[in-house]
């Protein structure tokens, strides 16, 4: 039986449902129903482990980068960068700079606090395998070309750096770990600088290190390096009609990932939309396609369903240990994938000129949500790129064109200005061939292939970036 304490304290914590809702939860004793769960008909569980008793420790909740001192892996880093002796000045400057300051990381990171995290996986990485990373780093890190830096030398920093990964032996987890590294390193870097390559960098990664990599064992890091891999895959996939190589299955309970935060749990869907856009595009049989159109359906209605926090365990800490500020950009992040991939299957169901106001709807929808949480924080979204041009594509009017094309440097990714300049140029051809043939789908469209994907300069011309 009960201590009286005990018995106190159990009606006193909230039920899960309440607590992840923020409701009050009353109820006549421990092992009974809230009266919150008892009216709406739904099981009333208390089954995550209860705050010790006492005040909370000073460190509890801190990350790994935020006990260990910044000054002292700045430190370490710069002293060992110093004696590389297969670096001139210029590149031993750009790397300490690189590795030294948490802002230099704050494009592929969903929130500032990830940060010191991302660094240290950097810097760790570095570390353990110099040879391999070496030009994939110095590539990555002069995205924005120093003043006393060769303008050429980025890429050769990335035909060096292709050139490792081709030739990077992979016979173990490790192995499969540092490819993964280089391989994030070098699609951001070749997204950023030229495009053309990004999705066969993902997918070479991806089919080399699966047979390797249990979703049980790998790391945060990795597991992150993955998701970005696999989404710039699908964004490529997508607008090629391709299958992606992998199904990313998250397995819970699911933190907030690093780069993608929320959205993890939507990559899956991503993956089947392809899927079945690639058959819809290679098929005849009118049965096989009736059955695609009610896969699209079934699809459609699990992401109309999909709650951003439903399946995600308290030991992630969110929203409770996050700022309003955080929580606001993560949900607005999560908020436009799921309204961009139903726009996307409503637009494999439905051609330009066919159920126009409903694509229209969710490309506003995604927009405003956009617009409003970068002007209520003063900060744009992260990784909206793909949601972003989703929405874009379906503006019509010359104003609100006009607006949309304004806002490519916000929500195409900032440190990618090549990227921005050609999405504006594909979006402006891809609206002109709509208005000339109103019943045409930019699936099929004759501006590819997608600038964002596989844009590529005049400057760059001669070299080439495939595996």
């Amino acid at each position: 039986m009960p201590t009286p304490t005990t018995q106190d304290r159990g009606l006193r914590i909230a039920c899960d449902r309440c607590y992840r809702l923020k409701e009050r939860c009353v109820r006549a004793s421990p092992t009974s129903s809230c009266g919150r769960c008892s009216r709406l008909d739904q099981s009333c569980l208390t089954i995550r482990s209860p705050r010790p008793n006492g005040r909370q420790r000073l460190h509890r909740g801190r990350s790994l980068s935020q006990k260990i001192p910044n000054q002292s892996r700045h430190i370490a880093a710069g002293s060992w960068l110093q004696k590389a002796q297969d670096l001139n000045v210029d590149e031993k400057q750009l790397l300490i700079f690189f590795l030294s300051d948490d802002q230099n990381l704050q494009f592929p990171v969903v929130s500032p606090r990830y940060q010191g995290a991302e660094k240290d996986a950097f810097s760790n990485a570095l570390l353990d395998a110099w040879s391999p990373l070496k030009d994939a780093y110095l590539a990555y890190a002069s995205r924005s070309t120093p003043p006393s830096l060769d303008k050429n030398s980025p890429l050769r920093y990335l035909a060096a750096a292709m050139a490792a990964l081709r030739t990077l032996p992979i016979t173990s987890p490790k192995d499969a770990e540092l490819c993964l590294t280089l391989g994030f390193t070098l699609a951001l870097s070749v997204y950023g600088a030229v495009g053309v390559g990004v999705s066969a960098i993902c997918r070479y990664c991806l089919n080399a290190t699966q047979p390797f990599l249990s979703p049980t064992t790998i790391n945060p890091s990795t597991s992150s390096r993955i998701s970005v891999l696999v989404l710039l895959e699908t964004m490529d996939c997508l607008v090629f009609r391709r299958t992606p190589t992998l199904c990313l299955q998250p397995h819970a309970p699911h933190g907030i990932d690093r780069h993608l935060g929320l959205c993890v749990p939507l990559l899956p869907y991503y993956h089947d939309i392809c899927v079945i856009s690639n058959s819809l595009a290679t098929t005849t049989d009118a049965a096989h396609v009736a059955l695609l159109h009610q896969q699209l359906e079934e699809i459609q209605m699990c992401i109309e369903k999909w709650q951003p926090l439903e399946n995600h365990d308290q030991e992630a800490g969110f929203p409770h240990s996050f700022s309003g500020v955080e929580v606001l950009l993560l949900l607005a992040q999560a908020r436009v994938y799921r309204l961009a991939a139903l726009l996307f299957i409503h637009r494999l169901r439905h051609r330009f000129g066919s159920q126009d106001s409903r694509a229209t709807t969710l490309s506003r929808e995604i927009i405003l949500e956009l617009s409003l949480t970068s002007r209520i924080e003063n900060r744009s979204v992260s990784f909206v790129a793909l949601p972003f041009i989703v929405a874009a594509v379906e503006v019509c009017g010359a104003a609100e064109r006009e607006e949309v094309l304004r806002s490519v440097d916000m929500y195409v990714d900032q440190l990618t200005p090549i990227v921005q300049k050609v999405t504006k140029t594909f979006l402006a051809r891809v609206w002109h061939e709509r208005d000339t043939h109103p019943n045409c789908s930019w699936f099929e469209s004759v501006h590819k292939p997608c600038v964002l994907l596989d844009s590529i300069d005049a400057t760059f011309a001669g070299h080439s970036f495939t595996i």
